[in-house]
C-alpha cells in the first residue's frame, strides 16, 4: 500500500484546504522527503494520517480546529487521504466533522462523517461500520506506532530495558501472531458459549430409558395377564352362584336369602315378640285396674254432671225449709244494731219486708226439685269425682290402640315365623337349604373380593398405560435431543481441536516470526550501529519478547548500558526488522529522526535505512537533520520533496514544492 495524496483542512495551521501529493516512482519505491522548521506542521501531518484513517473523539477535534476558523463559527474540519491498494485499487478515505448551522459550536456538536471511495466509486454510504473495519483490517491501528512513528517513540523504546516486553500485544499484532491468539480465543469462546445449558444425551441414556419401557410393558402385560385369570375365576362363582339360585328356588319355592338376612329376620322376630309380649302385660294391667270404670268411661261426663245438679238442688232445698226463719232474721237485722232508714219500719211494713224475702228464698225451690239418680252424700260424691278423675288420668282410655298394636305385631311375628319355617321341615331338607345358601354366600363373598381386586388391577393399568406413554414421549424427545445433542458434542469437540491446532500453530508461528524479528533486527542494526562489532549476538524470547543482547565474549549486555546513539540505533533496527518481519506492505512515516544521533549514525541511517526501510517512506525533517549533504544522498532515491511553510502573523501553513535547498 502507498499513499498518494493526503489533503488537510482546518487543522491545527493548515487552515485552508491543503493537498500533499506523495509522487511515485516507476520502479515501486518512493521516498518523499518534507521539510519544515520547529512548528511548521509536520507532526500535524503525521497526524493528519492517523485522525482520517482511526478517527477522533469530537472533545480532541475540536481543541485542533483552526482557531481562526473556529473563532468565526466554522468548526468543519476534514481530512482525506488517499491509498493506492496492494492490488493497484485506489481508496479514497474521507473524514470530516461539522457542527451544523450553530453559530457557536461546542464539540458536543460535531458529527463525524465518514466515506470510503473506492477506483471512484462511493461504497461506505450504508455501512460505515463495515469500512471502519475494513480501514482496520487494512492497517491495524495497534501497529501504526511501528510504521508511523517519531523521535520520541524511538527515544521511548530506546530508554526501557524492557519496552519489547510491554509491547508484546502490539508486536503479537505486528507479526500476525494477534490475530490467530484472538481467532483462537473466538473458538473458545464459541465453545463456552454452546456448553452453556447444553446436556449431552448419550446412548446410553437412550439405552437406560428404553429398559425403563421395556420394564413397565412388562408389568402391564402380567397385570393384564392376572386380570384375565381374575374375570374368569369371577365368571366361575357367578355361575356357581346362579345355579344354587336357581336350585334353592325350584326346591324350596322362595328366592335365597342370605344367612345374614335371617338372622336379620330372627333377631326382628324376638324384638317384635319381646314387645309384644309387654304390651300383653300393659293391657293386662290397665285392665285389672281400670277396666270395669273404663267400661263406664262414656258415662262419666253425665254422672258427674248429675253429681252437681244433685248436690245443687240439695242446697236450694236446705234454703227453702229454713226460708221462714230466715226472712224473719233478715227483717229483724235490718234496724240491728242502729236502723238504715230515718224513721223505724212499722208492722205492716216488717211484715211486707218479710213477705218479698220469703218470697225471693224460695223462688228456686222449684229448680232443685229434680230426680234424685245417684243420691250420694258429700263425701261420696267427692270419692266418685276422684276416681273419674284418676281414670281419666290412666292409659286405660287408650287400651283399644294398644291391642291394635299388638295385632299388628302379631301378625307381623306371623310373618316372620312363616318366613323362617321356609328352610324345610325334613333335616335333609334344612341340610339343603343350608348348603344351597352356603354356596350362594360363599359365591357372592368371592364375587364382591374378585371385583374388588380387578377394580384395584384396573387402576394399576391405567397407571401403567399412562407411565408407558410418558416413557415413551421422553424417548421420542431424547432422540430428538441426542440428534441435536450429537451435532452440538461434535462441534465442541471440533472448536477443542481447531483451539488445540491453532495454539500449536501460533507456538511454531511466533517461535518462527520471532527468530525471523531477532534476525532481521541484528541485521539492520549491524547496518546502522557504529560499534555492531562489540554485539555478536541477539536473541529474542519467542514467549516474553525480551531482547537479550550479548557481547564477543557471549557475556549480556544491558540496552541501558549502551551510548544514546547505540540505544536508538538499536530500537531503529527494531521497527525495521518488525517492518520486514510483518510482512506488511505499508508505508513508513518517520517524523524527526536523526535529532539525537552523531554523524555516523545518521550516516548510516541516510544510506542504508531511508532507501530500503519500506516501498514507501515519507521523511518529516529539519533542515538540520537532513541537511544540505544528506539531502544530496538522498536526491537520487526522492520521488518528491516538499516544504512546510508556517508564517507566524497569519498562523498559517502551507506546502512549498521542494526542499530547503532545491
Amino acid at each position: 500500500m502507498k499513499f498518494n495524496k493526503l489533503t488537510i483542512e482546518n487543522y491545527k495551521s493548515f487552515q485552508f484546504p491543503t493537498a500533499i501529493n506523495f509522487p511515485q516512482s516507476s520502479e515501486g519505491k518512493s521516498i518523499f522527503l518534507m521539510g519544515g522548521m520547529n512548528g511548521a506542521g509536520k507532526t500535524s501531518v503525521m497526524e493528519a494520517i492517523n485522525i482520517c484513517l482511526y478517527g477522533g473523539k469530537p472533545e480532541n477535534i475540536y481543541k485542533t480546529i483552526n482557531r481562526k476558523e473556529l473563532s468565526k463559527g466554522n468548526a468543519f474540519v476534514s481530512f482525506e487521504l488517499e491509498m493506492e491498494t496492494d492490488d493497484f485499487k485506489t481508496l479514497m478515505v474521507h473524514r470530516s466533522w461539522s457542527a451544523g448551522a450553530t453559530d457557536s459550536p461546542k464539540f458536543k456538536d460535531l458529527e463525524e462523517k465518514l466515506v470510503v471511495v473506492q477506483d471512484g466509486k462511493r461504497v461506505s454510504v450504508q455501512n460505515k461500520e463495515m469500512w471502519q473495519d475494513y480501514i482496520n483490517a487494512t492497517i491495524p491501528k495497534g501497529i501504526t506506532q511501528f510504521f508511523f512513528f517519531d523521535g520520541e517513540k524511538i527515544q521511548e523504546i530506546a530508554s526501557d530495558d524492557h519496552s519489547e516486553v510491554r509491547l508484546q500485544s502490539s508486536l503479537e499484532a505486528a507479526l500476525g501472531i494477534q490475530y490467530i491468539s484472538r481467532l483462537s480465543a473466538d473458538v473458545l469462546y464459541l465453545k463456552q458459549e454452546e456448553r452453556k445449558g447444553f446436556v449431552e444425551i448419550s446412548d446410553e441414556d437412550i439405552d437406560f430409558k428404553e429398559s425403563e419401557l421395556k420394564k413397565e410393558q412388562r408389568k402391564l402385560q402380567n397385570k393384564i395377564q392376572e386380570r384375565n385369570e381374575l374375570n374368569t375365576e369371577l365368571e366361575n362363582f357367578k355361575n356357581e352362584k346362579d345355579d344354587a339360585q336357581a336350585r334353592f328356588k325350584a326346591i324350596f319355592n322362595l328366592d335365597p336369602e342370605s344367612s345374614e338376612i335371617i338372622k336379620q329376620k330372627e333377631k326382628k322376630r324376638i324384638q317384635l315378640s319381646n314387645k309384644s309380649n309387654q304390651l300383653d302385660n300393659q293391657i293386662k294391667t290397665l285392665t285389672e285396674q281400670f277396666l270395669p270404670w273404663a267400661m263406664a268411661g262414656s258415662l262419666f261426663s253425665k254422672v258427674k254432671s248429675q253429681i252437681e245438679l244433685e248436690r245443687e238442688s240439695q242446697k236450694q232445698n236446705a234454703i227453702s225449709e229454713n226460708a221462714v226463719e230466715l226472712a224473719k232474721e233478715i227483717v229483724d237485722k235490718i234496724e240491728l244494731p242502729e236502723p238504715i232508714t230515718d224513721k223505724p219500719l212499722s208492722t205492716e211494713q216488717k211484715a211486707k219486708l218479710e213477705e218479698r224475702v220469703l218470697l225471693l228464698l224460695q223462688q228456686n225451690h222449684s229448680k232443685s226439685d229434680i230426680q234424685k239418680i245417684l243420691n250420694l252424700s258429700d263425701r261420696d260424691a267427692a270419692k266418685v269425682l276422684n276416681r273419674i278423675e284418676e281414670i281419666e288420668q290412666s292409659d286405660v282410655l287408650q287400651l283399644t290402640d294398644l291391642i291394635k298394636e299388638k295385632s299388628e305385631l302379631d301378625f307381623e311375628i306371623k310373618s316372620l315365623e312363616t318366613s323362617l319355617a321356609s328352610a324345610g321341615s325334613t333335616e335333609s331338607e334344612r341340610e339343603l337349604f343350608a348348603e344351597l345358601q352356603n354356596i350362594i354366600e360363599s359365591s357372592q363373598t368371592q364375587i364382591g373380593r374378585l371385583s374388588v381386586k380387578i377394580s384395584n388391577i384396573n387402576e394399576e393399568i391405567v397407571m401403567l398405560e399412562t407411565k408407558i406413554k410418558d416413557i415413551e414421549l421422553e424417548i421420542s424427545k431424547l432422540y430428538e435431543k441426542h440428534n441435536f445433542s450429537k451435532e452440538k458434542a461434535d462441534f465442541i469437540q471440533e472448536c477443542d481441536t481447531i483451539a488445540n491446532l491453532m495454539n500449536a500453530y501460533m507456538v511454531k508461528l511466533r517461535k518462527n516470526k520471532v527468530q525471523l524479528l531477532q534476525e532481521k533486527t541484528f541485521e539492520m542494526y549491524k547496518m546502522l550501529s557504529s560499534k555492531a562489532g562489540l554485539i555478536k549476538d541477539l536473541e529474542i524470547n519467542d514467549k516474553t519478547y525480551e531482547i537479550t543482547v550479548r557481547d564477543k565474549s557471549g557475556h549480556e549486555v544491558k540496552k541501558s548500558s549502551l551510548s544514546a546513539g547505540e540505544k536508538e540505533v538499536f530500537a531503529l533496527s527494531l521497527l525495521w526488522g518488525l517492518a520486514q518481519t510483518s510482512q506488511l506492505n505499508l508505508p513508513i512515516i518517520i517524523d524527526t529522526p536523526l535529532s539525537r544521533l552523531d554523524s555516523i549514525h545518521r550516516d548510516n541511517i541516510v544510506k542504508h535505512y531511508f532507501p530500503n526501510a519500506a516501498n514507501q517512506v515519507i521523511i518529516l525533517s529539519t533542515d538540520t537533520e537532513v541537511d544540505n549533504n544528506y539531502f544530496k544522498n538522498l536526491e537520487p532515491n526522492l520521488t518528491g520533496a516538499a516544504r512546510l511553510e508556517f508564517n507566524q502573523n497569519n498562523e498559517l501553513t502551507t506546502v512549498r514544492e521542494g526542499y530547503f535547498w532545491n
